[in-house]
């Protein structure tokens, strides 16, 4: 009626944000983790880390096979972690955020001058290590433990060789356990690029190291 007062409704904004990117985030613990960190419980971004920190230390280690450095860029990760989550939002899954900072650091690091002579300079020679890792097979050497280190050793200087995207995209799938759609979110690209990466990294390691396997298999 006229005359009568309205009474306007309102809105707590920030409770409804809060409540919308929960609902987003309801299947993915760590994303829900971050966005309470994000409002203060330090407790959870410490909880965030210790579910990560080693599987983005082993991450960065087959980029730079140096397990301190490895560690140091795993801390780097989790500062950047650290610094963005004021604007952080769950439009992805947190694993494929994460490796999204994961892999940028360590591509950042392995681009370096500096990290591309030490990294060539303390290689040895890939046809001294053949020369070995098939004597010991031949011999039969009982310690088994040095024939398959050696073996290790000669497929990740193969997947050194791997083209950088589809090395990431091989090492977040095959080692991070990553799904195709993890992958893809992480690499900001398509499902069907992931497959095409990962594929082509496989046909790249197996053309590399095809000619070494029969020296490689003991007799």
């Amino acid at each position: 009626m006229i005359g009568e007062s309205v009474i306007e409704p309102t809105f707590d904004w920030d409770s409804m944000a809060h409540r919308t990117e929960e609902t987003s985030a309801a299947i993915d613990a760590d994303s829900a983790l971050m966005l309470r960190f994000k409002r203060g419980e330090a407790q959870a971004f410490e909880l965030l880390f210790s579910r990560h920190l080693r599987g983005i230390v082993n991450f960065a280690y087959r980029f730079v096979r140096n397990r301190e450095v490895a560690e140091e860029l795993a801390q780097e990760v989790f500062l950047r972690v650290y610094e963005a989550s004021a604007g952080y939002r769950p439009e992805a899954k947190f694993t494929s955020w994460i490796y999204r900072i994961a892999t940028n650091v360590c591509l950042n690091e392995i681009r370096k001058p500096r990290f591309r002579a030490l990294h060539q300079s303390l290689d040895a020679d890939p046809a001294d290590q053949l020369e070995k890792c098939a004597e010991g097979a031949r011999n039969d050497e009982p310690d088994k433990l040095l024939h398959v280190e050696a073996i290790s050793r000669i497929l990740r200087e193969a997947l050194d060789e791997v083209p950088e995207k589809q090395r990431v995209a091989f090492i977040l799938n095959k080692y991070q356990e990553l799904s195709y759609a993890e992958v893809a979110e992480a690499m900001r690209i398509s499902e069907k690029a992931v497959k095409s990466l990962i594929h082509r990294a496989k046909e790249t390691l197996a053309q590399r190291l095809k000619p070494l396997l029969p020296e490689l298999m003991p007799q």
